[in-house]
């Protein structure tokens, strides 16, 4: 960059410092808007009633932050009680197990727990099958087309090998089982008071709150009598529907009346 020197000192022999222009200040950078903070759960939503919220209510309602790592084990101990009083639809499952030719038994889920009914396929119809006591179930080692079937230990057995490749499809009452991989079941979403007031329930044994256990057994306790009255209500309804099967006969086409 180019000095300047004024007329006078040049003329006097005077040497005059080089001056340089100022650099221009850049420009400031905009400032990016602080991101918008996303929205809590709503627990009025069934969507967002899942294994995170419960966790978060439990925490909210304990008070206790300091309890944060023992929650999915409160989960846990509730699940564990729900799974063993409560007798709700949500919890019936049905699974279809592939029986290759040759085969008379196959590996249960490991969310089993207790078998309603089960039917056998052959890809063209579906026909009912007999359920029978391991003990009772009649064994032919022939192969053919099976009548009857078991629950022998963690297999579901038939009473014979099947003669070809057939599916067998079984109802059957399953474990809750919330986990991070496994976020949402149908109790929480309809029922989340059970799940939070047995959460609750366990955490109060933990820290021997003896005053709080005996309001959330009995806000627990009460969640329980009023599903099992909700769900005896919509129970009630499958004798209609039997009912109307016999009424409508061969108009009904394959109607279903378990």
């Amino acid at each position: 960059m180019l000095g300047y020197y004024p007329l006078g000192a040049v003329a006097l022999g005077f040497s005059m410092p080089i001056v340089a222009s100022p650099e221009p200040e850049p420009d400031p950078e905009p400032e990016l808007p602080d991101p918008e903070p996303e929205p809590d759960p709503d627990p009025e939503n069934p969507d967002e009633r899942n294994y995170a919220w419960l966790q978060a209510e439990v925490i909210d309602w304990l008070h206790r932050k300091d309890l944060t790592s023992k929650i999915p084990k409160f989960v846990t101990m509730a699940e564990a009680r729900i799974n063993r009083i409560v007798q709700a639809r949500g919890m019936e499952i049905e699974s279809t197990f592939s029986f290759a030719s040759g085969i008379a038994s196959v590996r249960l889920p490991v969310a089993f727990d207790t078998p309603i009914a089960a039917w056998v396929s052959d890809g063209t119809e579906r026909r009912k099958l007999t359920g029978a006591l391991p003990e009772l179930l009649p064994r032919d080692a022939q192969a053919g087309e099976p009548l009857f079937w078991a629950i022998s230990g963690a297999y579901l057995a038939l009473d014979c090998p099947v003669d070809r490749a057939r599916s067998v499809t079984m109802r059957y009452r399953g474990l809750l089982r919330l986990s991070d991989a496994s976020p949402n079941n149908s109790i929480l979403t309809k029922y989340p008071d059970l799940y939070l007031y047995g959460s609750l329930m366990a955490a109060a044994m933990f820290i021997n709150d003896q005053e709080r256990l005996q309001v959330w057994s009995a806000m627990f306790d009460t969640a329980v009598k009023e599903l099992n009255r909700n769900e005896s209500r919509a129970r009630a309804i499958a004798p209609l529907r039997t009912e109307l099967a016999g009424l409508l006969g061969s108009r009904c086409g394959n109607f279903y009346t378990e």
